[in-house]
């Protein structure tokens, strides 16, 4: 048995382009200047409630959405974005870290190459797909590693100077100085443009093998030092979620902290900076009372879960909901080596990346993949009911001295013992590894 075919493929959420779903639209929203104040923050999450359903999300790309969208309250909400002052990145996806030029770790402010890039590809609007994307890590204390990109360029310190190391999709990395890397970049684009909407930058000669799988880094919550002798804090919203009076309750957390602005972070966090020290403790303390992500041994840290049914008219199950009790019931495992996708079709939205533990929607309830992507799924199946239960009696597992949760999970793979999560009667199968 497969996972039910997903209704759609190739396709984003964007500021002028929203993308239906089972709770309405969904609009994305990117600042482009990366950061927001706390009173934008609060006017967004009143237009969340005033034109969609007030579910709002940080992805693990860290962009906003707002969820639950009508055909008549999209343009209302663009409108009031607008009139609060925020500029939407519009056009191409350029990430870089949200603390660009803040972060005294860093070996190159990120922000001058992304803008050359942006403007040489002006020209390219229109004629690239809408998921073709470029990462620029500087490097510093938030990594972009783990983010998947048609073009990436990672700064590497050379002698006194800066190099970038450019890797168009699959190909080998080259080392250039800034000028050359942005024009290797640009004419990467150019050259995907080409080939038309649906291209991607493995489509290209040379660069068409797969991506290698980066390991993911860390979320990135807690306090960070910036170069001007004040901190950033970053919490994280439970599964990247939330309802907009939590987000008015972090403004408002943000602002009494003394923080300068808000940043939406990758792995769905959501960073506030210019804080002194006593700031950045009162703004983790009071995120953790709303219930928020503040460390990065949360087990929710290492669990994605997509919106799931009824939000989602691709999904087998309601894998928000399910997530809290799956982090919970794996805790023992999550010691930093085991990630957890609850992915409820075969898209893989939350986590495109193989994880260690996939749970995959099905007709008829989920299917396991261990170290791979919800593509792989196959049989065999459990009830979505008993999913936590089950999952509790393999994180008691014994591990043995100095074994990792994915070492112990990868010796059970071995000994064919998972067979022992699934309710089917005659199903012996292991967990499928791909």
């Amino acid at each position: 048995m497969s996972p039910r075919p997903p209704a759609r493929r190739g396709a984003c959420p964007a500021f002028l382009a929203p993308m239906e779903t089972g709770d309405g639209l969904i609009l994305r929203l990117v600042p482009a200047e990366g950061a927001i104040s706390p009173d934008q923050l609060r006017g967004l999450a009143r237009a969340a409630t005033a034109f969609g359903n007030s579910m709002m999300e940080i992805t693990a790309r860290g962009s906003l959405q707002v969820r639950g969208l009508t055909a008549e309250t999209v343009a209302p909400l663009q409108d009031a974005v607008l009139a609060l002052g925020i500029t939407p990145r519009l056009g191409l996806a350029i990430d870089i870290s949200p603390l660009s030029g803040l972060d005294p770790r860093e070996a190159a402010d990120a922000r001058p190459l992304a803008g050359r890039i942006r403007e040489g590809a002006a020209g390219l609007a229109g004629k690239l797909g809408p998921k073709v994307s470029v990462v620029i890590d500087g490097g510093g204390a938030i990594s972009l590693g783990g983010q998947r990109a048609d073009v990436r360029l990672a700064a590497m310190r050379s002698g006194a100077g800066v190099m970038w190391s450019v890797t168009i999709g699959g190909g080998a990395p080259e080392l250039l100085v800034e000028q050359h890397a942005a024009a290797q970049a640009l004419d990467a684009l150019s050259r995907i443009a080409a080939l038309g909407r649906r291209a991607r930058a493995t489509d290209l000669p040379g660069c068409d093998t797969a991506q290698g799988d980066h390991d993911k880094p860390p979320a990135p919550l807690g306090t960070f030092a910036l170069a001007d002798g004040r901190f950033a804090c970053g919490i994280g919203l439970p599964f990247g979620a939330g309802v907009a009076g939590l987000f008015t309750a972090l403004a408002d957390a943000a602002e009494a902290a003394g923080a300068s602005d808000l940043r939406p972070a990758t792995e769905r966090v959501l960073l506030a900076t210019g804080l002194d020290a006593d700031g950045a403790l009162a703004f983790a303390a009071e995120a953790r009372r709303l219930g928020c992500l503040v460390a990065p041994d949360d087990p929710r840290a290492y669990v994605a879960a997509c919106p799931g049914a009824p939000a989602c008219v691709c999904a087998h199950f309601p894998a928000r909901d399910l997530a809290p009790l799956v982090a919970e019931a794996l805790a023992p495992l999550l010691d930093g080596t085991v990630t957890v996708h609850l992915s409820a079709c075969a898209k893989g939205c939350a986590h495109p990346a193989p994880a260690t533990l996939t749970f995959v929607g099905m007709d008829g309830g989920i299917a396991l993949v261990h170290e791979g992507a919800p593509s792989g799924a196959r049989g065999p199946v459990i009830a979505v009911d008993a999913l936590a239960a089950r999952l509790a009696t393999l994180a008691l597992t014994p591990r043995a001295p100095g074994e990792t949760g994915r070492g112990l999970l990868a010796r059970m793979q071995e000994a064919g013992l998972p067979a022992g999560l699934w309710l089917r009667e005659g199903n012996d199968r292991p967990m499928v590894k791909t």
